[in-house]
């Protein structure tokens, strides 16, 4: 199987390159087949892995000192390259039209670092060993940065890719720092089970983590380079961004997590409040959100909260010798990773495919792209239903799974117990904001040039719109196929999640099929209806400006309800007089973290470090003289502290 995954790693690092030797279609082509080639390869060791339950491993010499070329593929990390491999096979057939080198200049350096991407991000999840793992790390965080990149004449998409790889570095120099605790503790960098630790220790570890791979995740509050991320990125990078790349700092704490065997139950707790306060803020500030792609990256924010809240649910598990509460949590988990990245890689191409026929991503701007877009509409709304847990798709399963799990918890009297209300309120403004957004751009009337000129997406992104849908729709249908490969994954999922998947298969089943037909006797009826105008509430000349616009829909909640620090900033002149002569509205909505923490402190220890500008000199000898001292305390340190402890 590690044959098959080297193989797979292999394609996918090369796939690009043809369409940067070979300009044109053809070069493109063959670039999308190595891709799709590369992920079936990748797949088949990913089933064979989780069908089995078994690990392989395999390591080898490398020059780097205290390094190794060691690999481990497990049932753990097989679940995580699952999305990496369907998502990058997808991709690489929706770009061919979403983002042709005859219509983009950037073509081909975008499908070269794209399979860099998905070749790290592998990399990273089958690496065992602590420098291995840094290296992947790095090459997937700078092939990111370059796709974000990718349109860079435009200041906006300069700016969010370079927030983004300083996030990224920063985060690195924690994992850099937990990987030295970890050498400590076990006295190798090789990545595995931490031997006996003290609270201090292991907590270390554990927080670092958090800091580490949160960062890369979209934890809430180390969220803020995201937003700006996901939504001035190409829209199948997007996808592969939310989809698959949030789920590798997802799968590093749950590999950091399984190392302990017995770890302290508020480390549950307080991935429960992280993630689920951290999904409720995302859901606040999305309802607001004017940006159909920011509002699509506050969802992912969210789900990754979910996911987080899972993993606590799972720890608490362990940590109180719940073998029910642990399977339960552990399946959620990985179950919404799967599910997650379905829908959201859905949404983004249907997005992309909006953006591509509209050329604005302003969602007040758009409008009746249903009827335009018939394929496009139709799948994005699939996806919509899904990332708003409603049954018959998929994002209704894992997250059901983790109500379970609360309700399992809640007689024992913990205050854990609690998370099911709050998952509950995170669902519903979920509902609300993607109805908004579902309903703004594909319903009513379009509300400009650009939404009444839209035309229906290329054959290459209708196939992998109609993909994923299927994909989305075949697991919401059927909850209990995957319970063979998550057993492999969390022990006990066959006697604690099987029983609750089946027992829910048929009321989802039934409530999605009813529900199909009615919409389908409706759409009948419809077509059969004659058609006049409607009330026109006394208008001569209704116009598109009259229906509601995506704001209308969602100020209540966010004017009112949400807190002062997550509204959008409202800006306008009323018009005054009994002629007035002018007026103007604009509602700005921004990303309040890095806004107002964020930016300010960076900027504060900006001016701070100028002060040592001087050290700066700009001449080579100057330079020479810091290597030089450098060397000098590097050497009598390493001569000194074997001294010490011979002294001791």
């Amino acid at each position: 199987m590690l044959a098959f995954l080297l193989v797979a790693l292999a394609l996918t690092a090369i796939s690009g390159f043809p369409a940067l030797i070979f300009r044109g279609r053809k070069g493109e082509v063959v670039s999308a087949a190595i891709a799709v080639a590369g992920a079936a390869s990748g797949l088949t060791a990913v089933v064979s892995t989780l069908r089995s339950g078994a690990s392989h491993t395999a390591t080898a010499q490398w020059q780097l000192p205290n390094a190794a070329l060691a690999l481990r593929l497990d049932p753990l990390a097989a679940a995580f390259l699952v999305p990496i491999f369907i998502l990058g096979a997808a991709a690489s057939i929706y770009a061919l039209g979403y983002w042709p080198a005859s219509e983009q200049r950037s073509a081909p350096r975008v499908r070269v670092f794209l399979g860099i991407l998905l070749a790290g991000m592998a990399a990273v999840v089958v690496a065992a060993h602590a420098i291995l793992f840094l290296f992947a790390w790095e090459t997937m965080a700078l092939a990111s940065f370059f796709l974000i990149a990718a349109d860079d004449r435009d200041g906006e998409v300069r700016e969010a890719a370079w927030i983004y790889l300083i996030a990224t570095h920063i985060g690195t120099l924690g994992l850099f720092a937990m990987f030295v605790v970890l050498r400590l503790l076990n006295g190798t960098f090789a990545l595995g089970p931490v031997a006996e630790a003290g609270a201090i220790a292991s907590t270390a570890l554990f927080l670092l983590a958090i800091f580490g791979f949160g960062l890369k995740a979209g934890i809430v509050p180390l969220h803020f380079w995201l937003p700006g991320a996901h939504a001035n990125a190409p829209s199948h990078v997007s996808a592969i961004l939310s989809g698959a790349m949030l789920k590798v700092g997802i799968y590093g704490l749950a590999r950091t997590l399984s190392w302990f065997d017995a770890p302290p139950g508020w480390w549950g707790g307080f991935l429960v409040a992280v993630g689920l306060l951290g999904a409720l803020a995302a859901m606040l500030l999305a309802i607001g959100e004017a940006d159909m792609k920011r509002a699509l990256a506050w969802s992912s924010i969210e789900n990754v909260g979910i996911i987080i809240a899972a993993l606590g649910v799972a720890t608490f598990g362990r940590a109180t010798g719940s073998a029910a509460l642990a399977a339960i949590g552990l399946a959620a988990a990985i179950l919404h990773v799967w599910n997650h990245s379905l829908f959201k890689g859905l949404l983004f191409f249907g997005a992309g495919s909006v953006l591509h026929a509209t050329g604005t991503r302003r969602v007040d701007l758009l409008g009746g792209l249903l009827q335009r877009m018939p394929v496009t509409g139709a799948t994005f709304i699939v996806g919509a239903i899904a990332a708003s847990a409603l049954p018959g798709a998929n994002g209704f399963v894992s997250e059901a799974l983790l109500y379970y799990g609360f309700f399992v918890v809640a007689p024992t009297g913990s205050m854990l117990g609690l998370g099911a209300a709050l998952l509950a309120l995170v669902g519903a403004l979920a509902v609300v904001s993607f109805v908004r957004l579902t309903g703004t751009i594909m319903l009513g009337s379009a509300r400009s040039t650009h939404a009444s000129h839209a035309h229906e997406a290329e054959p290459s992104m209708r196939f992998a719109l109609g993909f994923l849908s299927a994909l989305v729709l075949l697991a919401g249908l059927f909850p209990a196929a995957p319970v063979s490969p998550l057993s492999a994954i969390a022990p006990g999922t066959r006697e604690h999640v099987a029983p609750f998947l089946d027992v829910i298969t048929l009321p989802v089943q039934i409530t999605a099929v009813s529900s199909a037909l009615l919409l389908l006797a409706l759409v009948a009826a419809t077509k059969r209806s004659p058609r006049h105008v409607t009330w026109d509430c006394g208008y001569a000349a209704p116009t598109a400006r009259m229906q509601y616009s995506a704001r209308s829909l969602g100020e209540w909640i966010s004017e009112r309800l949400v807190p002062r620090f997550f509204r959008p900033k409202v800006r306008g002149t009323i018009p005054a007089g009994s002629f007035p002569t002018s007026a103007s509205f604009a509602v700005e909505t921004h990303e309040p973290f890095g806004e107002s923490i964020y930016k300010p402190a960076a900027a504060t220890w900006a001016r701070r470090a100028m002060r040592f500008r001087w050290l700066q000199q700009g001449h080579l000898p100057s330079y020479l003289l810091y290597i030089f001292l450098t060397l000098v305390a590097g050497i009598c340190w390493a001569v000194v502290y074997p001294l010490l402890g011979e002294l001791q």
